[in-house]
């Protein structure tokens, strides 16, 4: 009996940082989903009950989405019970300054896209989640 693998949401609009960070997450073992918009991920935040298995272990938010802004689906995150524990990286180039929108709903870490490689990424990711 194979361990489950842990599920990664990558929320993300630009398919070449997709490309990339997809394949690289995926190489570390990890079972990740792509999605481009803040309302999908609403949508799947609001249909995960209890238990369910397709509960990602942790979700890598973009602030800048092409529908709405990812503090927006951070908010979402915290305030469903079943969700309010999932792992949330804010992953961005946003500045930090944004960070003051959030009301004091804090995501797990805040890493500036442009100064993180996607190895330093997924050794952040395992150490999270071991």
């Amino acid at each position: 009996m194979s361990e489950k693998k842990k599920k990664v949401i990558l929320v993300e609009d630009d398919l070449a940082i997709i490309d990339i960070y997809q394949t690289m997450i995926q190489k570390a073992g990890f079972d990740v989903e792509a999605i481009g918009s803040g309302q999908e991920v609403i949508k799947k935040i609001k249909e995960l009950k209890a238990g369910d298995p397709s509960k990602p272990d942790i979700v890598l938010l973009d602030l800048i989405l092409p529908d709405i802004n990812g503090i927006e689906v951070l908010k979402e995150i915290r305030k469903n019970n079943t969700t309010k524990d999932i792992c949330v990286f804010i992953l961005t180039n946003q500045e930090e300054s944004q960070i003051s929108k959030l009301d004091g709903i804090k995501p797990d870490k805040f890493i500036i896209k442009a100064n993180i490689t996607p190895i330093q990424l997924v050794a952040l990711i395992k150490e999270q989640l071991q």
